[in-house]
């Protein structure tokens, strides 16, 4: 009798268990995926998701070990492009969460998934309501929000990059003015608490203006003359705090050259961004000399302090940006 209840208690799976084989499928789909094999990659999260099923029916308390079995089965889903399951999982996971802190990583995660949803997305309804959903989940983050863990500065520049990411290819919607003008400010709403908070887990990096200008260049309305004077204004306000940062990078640069054809209105942001930092030497610049530098080069011939903390950025210093 006593033997047979040891062996019972022995043989009885524990959270700890569940998540020794859930990392174990997890890791399985994410080779599968490195080697571009996605049908083994997505075997691999259906069988995750059966061991989940199966912790579900245990008679165990939920702790920090089951909440990152949920996270690890939020981030197997987004990785396989399964967004919707990935949601449905990290809100059973909210439900059972209790006080308990919550893992960023599965939520920074599904954000990326969502992200590349909606880059090949042409449904407007669609797209308003996952950006809304997004900065909905951003703005319940934090102390004395729903969701019991602190944004860090992916998940605010994964809000900014779903904001545009509909828009970068080259299909364009018709008549979406007004879409693309919430879009900019769920954007700009993103950005503005980033750059209020004054918290080093989420201050704006170089990836974070990079995604700005981008989103003010696809987002923009594109409405004689209107469109040049707001870009302007607004390019101008971002580039300020990028260069005060020192988050300058290529990207940046190429994005702002890109946006303003008229190359006269290109070098006056930047001569005015010298003006404004009062730079040594800034006095021997003019827009001739500007823009006489070759594109490649112009990056490195701006004042150094611009870039110091953008340079460790590599994907973001290419020596040509698409």
């Amino acid at each position: 009798g006593i033997d047979q209840q040891e062996s019972n208690k022995i043989s009885r799976p524990n959270e700890y268990t569940f998540l020794m084989a859930i990392n174990a499928w997890a890791n399985a789909a994410s080779m599968a995926l490195a080697e571009g094999n996605v049908s083994d990659g997505q075997a691999a999260a259906e069988r995750l998701i059966n061991l989940l099923n199966e912790l579900r029916e245990q008679p165990l308390r939920t702790s920090k070990t089951t909440l990152n079995c949920y996270g690890a089965a939020i981030r197997t889903l987004a990785s396989i492009g399964d967004a919707n399951r990935a949601q449905t999982v990290l809100e059973e996971m909210l439900q059972i969460s209790g006080n308990l802190q919550l893992d960023l990583i599965p939520i920074n995660a599904l954000f990326d998934a969502w992200v590349r949803e909606l880059a090949s997305s042409n449904d407007e309804e669609k797209v308003m309501s996952r950006l809304s959903g997004m900065h909905d989940i951003l703005m319940k983050m934090g102390s004395g929000g729903v969701y019991n863990v602190d944004p860090d500065t992916s998940s605010f520049n994964h809000v900014i990059r779903a904001c545009y990411a509909p828009w970068t290819s080259t299909k364009k919607y018709d008549q979406d003015e007004d879409t693309r003008r919430k879009a900019l400010e769920i954007a700009h709403d993103s950005y503005m608490r980033m750059s209020q908070a004054y918290d080093s887990t989420h201050m704006p990096d170089a990836h974070t203006y990079a995604h700005m200008f981008k989103a003010i260049a696809c987002l923009a309305p594109n409405v004689e003359p209107f469109n040049q004077s707001e870009k302007y204004r607004y390019c101008r306000t971002i580039l300020q705090a990028c260069c005060r940062d020192g988050q300058l990078t290529k990207s940046s640069v190429w994005t702002l050259r890109k946006m303003f054809p008229a190359e006269d209105t290109f070098a006056e942001l930047l001569i005015s961004q010298m003006d404004q930092h009062h730079h040594h030497g800034s006095h021997n610049m003019n827009k001739e000399k500007l823009l006489s530098i070759p594109e490649d080069e112009l990056h490195s011939c701006l004042p150094m302090e611009w870039s110091r903390n953008g340079r460790r950025f590599r994907g973001l210093n290419r020596h040509r940006q698409k």
